[in-house]
């Protein structure tokens, strides 16, 4: 069968939409066209940049462990990007562009990029960012990329699935059950 007849697959096409969603957000698809979005991007590897920053710092948040895989294994990184596009306003992105060149240059100032800083110098940023956006509250731009970080791992397959309890169809309802120690939540 030619590659031209080939059947594609949900999982093609859902992978393919989602590329094609994510690279309109970020303005890669209308990079330079006057009046459009894309206008504010500086370059493709800008916004790959980005998105790899963006899940570098959801698996610090959000780290593998034996019970289930962390965010980066979920593949958040384009998730927030196009939810970071798409559902946040204007003056939110700037903050969170503008947040994510200081980042970077905290991270030179400590010797590379913010991948390859130890994982304790790593949380250790994090915790400080943390500590200045709690100070701040809602108009840092840390408290953004975390409630997004949360909302796409715990929205993807890997978090319902494996990060929760997941029941397709739990059956009877039961509007108070009891946890035990150790036990996730219900997705």
């Amino acid at each position: 069968m030619s590659d031209a007849n080939r059947k594609i697959t949900r999982r093609e096409a859902l992978k393919t939409a989602l590329a094609g969603s994510a690279l309109a957000a970020t303005g890669l698809l209308g990079a330079g066209m006057p009046g459009s979005a894309g206008a504010a991007v500086a370059t493709p590897a800008a916004a790959r940049d980005d998105q790899a920053l963006l899940e570098d710092i959801a698996d610090i948040l959000l780290p593998t462990t034996p019970a289930s895989p962390g965010a980066k294994a979920a593949g958040v990184g384009a998730m927030m990007m196009l939810m970071l596009a798409d559902c946040e306003s204007p003056e939110t992105q700037q903050r969170v562009a503008t947040g994510l060149q200081e980042l970077r240059a905290a991270c030179r100032e400590r010797g590379g990029g913010f991948a390859s800083l130890p994982v304790a110098e790593r949380e250790r940023l994090l915790m400080e960012l943390d500590g200045a956006a709690r100070k701040v509250g809602d108009k840092h731009w840390f408290n953004s990329v975390r409630a997004l970080a949360l909302q796409t791992y715990f929205n993807s397959e890997v978090g319902l699935t494996r990060a929760l309890r997941y029941i397709p169809v739990p059956g009877r309802y039961d509007g108070c059950v009891p946890l035990e120690p150790g036990q996730p939540a219900w997705a």
